[in-house]
Order: structure tokens, then C-alpha cells, then sequence
């Protein structure tokens, strides 16, 4: 089609078709969402857990062969987060990817007598051994949740979901772009702000007292696309 000058095909076609370039950054950190996210490596030895992610998907259920009227319902998939991978399309898109353990939702998932999910991490799936299998999502898709131990039932753990921080429905009505997805609002700000010199934001640590955390574009833990904390330089992945 390009060959043929066909209008259809933009820049944008045109860089996404090159495939991204052969060095790929590697995170262990990131803030998408609202949202804090570890690698499980990253905080192995820490107290607090940041690894948690869940994926919400929708697939139509049948319930027989026969069944000629299928209904729409959502199915939740639950994982632990292990590798944060930044591709590079032509540096004009940055495309970050989550790779996860995910729980196998037909053994590793269940509901108690309280109706609490249950995953179990000794069943999982899409671990990367077959051609099928996928353990990436994107990072814009994923949400954070919390695994608590279930001392009445070994190797399982409780899910529970996690709410946005610091963020609160005032109800505004006169608010606009309210549906616009924070990883673009914080990449714009970084378009604007980008000769600013430190950001300052109040974080709470694990003793519930307040630190100020000063934020520099040059910081060891960078800030980029979507709050980063990049690891360990670049890598090279293809």
C-alpha cells in the first residue's frame, strides 16, 4: 500500500509497522492508573506488597453447545507482576508491558463460604512455554489488588482489591475530561513541565509519617511515560 501511495498509510502506520527498535528498557517500578507497582524482585525484601495486578475482561458466556443466546460477563484474572518492559516504536511511541505469573482461573481461583475470591499461585498459566502463551499485558490495562493469606487454607491467598489514593469524586459538574486515562494526563504534563527542574509531592511512608519526595528528570528512579522507576538501563530484548 505504500508503494502504491496509498493515502490510508500515515506516519504513525509507518512507524508501528518497523516494529519497535532492538534495544528495550527495563522497569522495576511503575505508577500507571493511580497506582504504585513493584516487581516481585524489587520488593522481596520489603514489608509493603506492590505486586499485585488484575486484569478485567469481557467474553461472552455460553451455557451449552446449543446455546443459541449468549450473555455478556466480565472475568477477572489474577497475577503477580515480574518484568516491566518499555518498547520503543521509532522513538515516536512508548508502549510499556506488564509481564505477570497469572493464576490459573479454572484450579487456582475459588470463593469461600464469604464469598472472597481465593487465587492460588501453585496453578498457574500462560508461563510462556508454548507458542499460545502470552504472560504480557499492557500496562494501561491493569489494576492493583492484594493477596492476604488464608490460614484455613494452605497456599491460598484472599484477593483483595485496591482503591485509588488520594483521589475523591467531588462531584463537580462543571469538570471536564474526567474520562481522560491518567497515563495521558501525566505524559502531557511532562510535555509542558519538562524545563522545571524538581517536582515536589508528599508520599507517606510505612510508619504512616509524611516524607517529601523530591522528583528530578535526572533522578536515579526516572519519571517517564507514566511514572517510571527505571531498574537497570536499557536491554537489549530482540
Amino acid at each position: 500500500m505504500d508503494e502504491q501511495g496509498n493515502e490510508q498509510v500515515t506516519n504513525e502506520i509507518r512507524w508501528l509497522a518497523r516494529g519497535p527498535i532492538e534495544v528495550a528498557r527495563r522497569y522495576s517500578g511503575y505508577i500507571i492508573n493511580g497506582f504504585r507497582f513493584y516487581t516481585k524482585h524489587r520488593e522481596r525484601f520489603l514489608k509493603s506488597q506492590n505486586n499485585g495486578v488484575v486484569v478485567t475482561v469481557k467474553t461472552m458466556s455460553y451455557a451449552s453447545a446449543r446455546d443459541r443466546r449468549p450473555i455478556e460477563g466480565k472475568i477477572n484474572y489474577y497475577g503477580a507482576l515480574t518484568d516491566i518492559i518499555q518498547l520503543d516504536y521509532s522513538s515516536r511511541y512508548k508502549l510499556v508491558l506488564f509481564k505477570c505469573d497469572w493464576v490459573d482461573i479454572n484450579r487456582g481461583c475459588k470463593k469461600d463460604s464469604f464469598g472472597f475470591t481465593l487465587g492460588n499461585f501453585n496453578h498457574l498459566k500462560h508461563m510462556g512455554n508454548d507458542v499460545t502463551d502470552d504472560p504480557f499485558v499492557l500496562a494501561s490495562q491493569v489494576k492493583k489488588v492484594f493477596y492476604v493469606e488464608d490460614e484455613s487454607h494452605k497456599d491460598w491467598f484472599v484477593v483483595m482489591h485496591a482503591k485509588v489514593r488520594d483521589m475523591y469524586d467531588m462531584g463537580d459538574e462543571l469538570c471536564v475530561n474526567t474520562e481522560q486515562p491518567i497515563e495521558q494526563v501525566v505524559k502531557d504534563t511532562f510535555d509542558v513541565t519538562h524545563n522545571q527542574n524538581e517536582w515536589i509531592r508528599m508520599e507517606v511512608d510505612d510508619n504512616g509519617d509524611d516524607d517529601e519526595l523530591c522528583i528530578t528528570p535526572n533522578a536515579e528512579d526516572e519519571l517517564d511515560e507514566g511514572n517510571e522507576t527505571e531498574d537497570d538501563g536499557e536491554e537489549n530484548f530482540f
